[in-house]
């Protein structure tokens, strides 16, 4: 008989091995996309948002990266599909699935929360200190826009509170948005995953995703929908002006809310086609699918017009006109996000060559860390596309080119996006605990999770156990339910244990088989214990 000793508690089982789960690898592929389509966001504020709204006569219009406020719908699968990721690996901890629903997914909002908070204040607080410079206003306007900031530290940006119109960073609705639709769908995934994936998060990716379509409707935070009408505080942006009976969901949040219940169903398409079996035709397959795909969609986030034909920006600002983009082409804005659905669900299926390209060992840190920068670029570069237009000038005598401001603000976000994902592993995520989930596998094949918490810290020393060989039997190894909590014991508890249960363990003397069992030679069993320290 073996013992193995799981969070400070002996588990008794007949020829019981632990096995640690293995740790799934992670995908490089997607890391660059991420990392790619956040450079490509920042683009488009310069070229669509910034130059043609608050800046006629100083930054050239131009339609560069335009196409990359449709690629956003990336951000959205990809953060439905980790959700269910998380939800899944934690799943498997009989003592974690037992806790309520509203509780699961509060600490899941927590811990996203934490991760973000100091970059959402650093973000706040630059916006407003660039605007206030950049629009010349007074202490008091600076001073109420932090005031009026504070629904984004409750993550309610996105959902149509005073901040939606007074935030300095406009690229905050994002974040919140995320933080409000990573709630409600951890909390339906914990209440019943089955209902959820197989019928919730479908539906509402059908029809509304097909409402969002036919109507037009476009990721704006200042805007509302019902189902039928669109309302704006500017009747320009929507056709409707807002009317205070109208009652609807922001535009954003819908966006959002969309894109990931598409991610939740890329998750389970996923792991059903990991399952196949992909001989070499099947792989060029679907490279060469990969390759349009990809070569389709960085052509139209670069440059629109490329694939879209026309692509017109009204920058007549001086004369009233609301600043708007007409396209006149071919190409659906959705067709766009079906061609993102695909290649995210190739990439994080990691099928074909390309992808297994991009997954290499050599390059794997550079884009893991850039694609783990990608939201820290996205949150920061606002502020400073004011401030470099504040240095170089109000007044030039030529509009400065896009790609003057393009490039300068890209090496500035990244290296700034660089340096806060560092400081943030070190004093923010890393400090976090982490779970480590085992399963013990039994001779009859079954598998029995356990869950262990352990963080930087963690220690791991061996216990040498002598027990003599005992007879196998058919039984069923019990059910341990272990708390996912980080407990200080001393080495001399576990060796204490296991004396203990060396003296316990006594050959029986009833049957033929078990007599010949205590003539067997003394087998020798290391059993592994993780000790951990509390977070300080």
């Amino acid at each position: 008989m073996t013992k193995e000793i799981v969070n400070e508690q002996p588990v008794e089982t007949q020829q019981v091995q632990t096995v640690a789960q293995k740790k799934s690898e992670r995908n490089h592929a997607i890391e660059f996309w991420r990392f790619f389509f956040a450079i490509a966001i920042l683009g488009y504020h310069i070229g669509t948002i910034l130059a043609p709204r608050t800046m006629a006569g100083i930054i050239e219009a131009a339609t560069w990266m335009a196409g990359a406020g449709e690629i956003l719908f990336v951000f959205t699968l990809t953060a439905g599909y980790f959700l269910v990721k998380h939800f899944k690996r934690l799943q498997a901890n009989p003592e974690y699935a037992s806790r309520t629903a509203s509780g699961r997914a509060w600490e899941y909002l927590w811990g996203r929360i934490k991760a973000l908070l100091p970059v959402l204040a650093l973000g706040i607080i630059l916006g407003v200190i660039a605007v206030a410079i950049f629009q010349e206003s007074t202490f008091a306007v600076a001073i109420n826009s932090v005031f009026n900031g504070l629904w984004e530290f409750l993550g309610l940006y996105a959902a149509g509170y005073p901040a939606a119109y007074s935030q300095a960073n406009g690229a905050m609705w994002f974040i919140s948005g995320l933080l409000i639709c990573s709630y409600i769908i951890y909390w339906a995934m914990c209440k019943n995953e089955d209902v959820f994936a197989g019928f919730i998060a479908p539906f509402l990716f059908v029809f509304l995703g097909g409402w969002w379509a036919w109507s037009g409707t476009r990721a704006s935070q200042a805007a509302f929908s019902t189902l039928g009408e669109q309302y704006s505080t500017n009747p320009s942006v929507t056709g409707s002006a807002v009317s205070t009976g109208v009652i609807g969901f922001n535009n954003g949040l819908l966006f959002v809310l969309i894109g990931m219940c598409g991610g939740v169903i890329i998750y389970y398409a996923v792991e059903k086609l990991k399952k196949l079996n992909y001989n070499i035709a099947t792989k060029v397959i679907l490279t060469i699918v990969y390759l349009a795909v990809a070569v389709l969609i960085v052509m139209f986030t670069i440059q629109p017009e490329w694939l879209a034909g026309e692509f017109i920006i009204n920058n007549s600002v001086a004369s009233g006109d609301v600043p708007s983009v007409v396209t006149n082409n071919w190409t659906y804005r959705t067709t766009i996000h079906l061609l993102c659905i695909v290649l995210v669900t190739l990439t994080l299926l990691g099928k074909d060559y390309v992808t297994a390209l991009l997954n290499n060992k050599y390059t794997a840190k550079v884009l893991d860390y850039l694609g783990g920068s990608a939201l820290y670029i996205y949150m920061l570069h606002m502020p400073f596309i004011y401030f470099y237009v504040e240095i170089r000038g109000k007044n030039p005598a030529t509009p400065y080119s896009w790609a003057e401001v393009f490039w300068v603000v890209t090496a500035i976000s990244v290296v700034l996006g660089c340096i806060v994902k560092f400081l943030m592993d070190k004093f923010v995520i890393r400090k976090n605990k982490t779970v480590r989930t085992e399963a013990i596998v039994a001779s009859n094949g079954e598998t029995v999770p356990v869950t262990a918490v352990e963080d930087n810290e963690a220690k791991v020393e061996k216990v040498e156990v002598k027990e003599e060989v005992q007879p196998k039997k058919k039984s069923t190894p019990k059910t341990v339910s272990t708390r996912s909590t980080t407990t200080k014991a001393a080495p001399k508890q576990a060796t204490k244990a296991a004396a203990t249960n060396k003296e316990t363990a006594k050959p029986s003397t009833k049957t033929a088989s078990s007599k010949k069992t205590a003539s067997t030679p003394v087998k020798t069993t290391s059993v592994k214990k993780t000790t951990t320290k509390k977070t300080k």
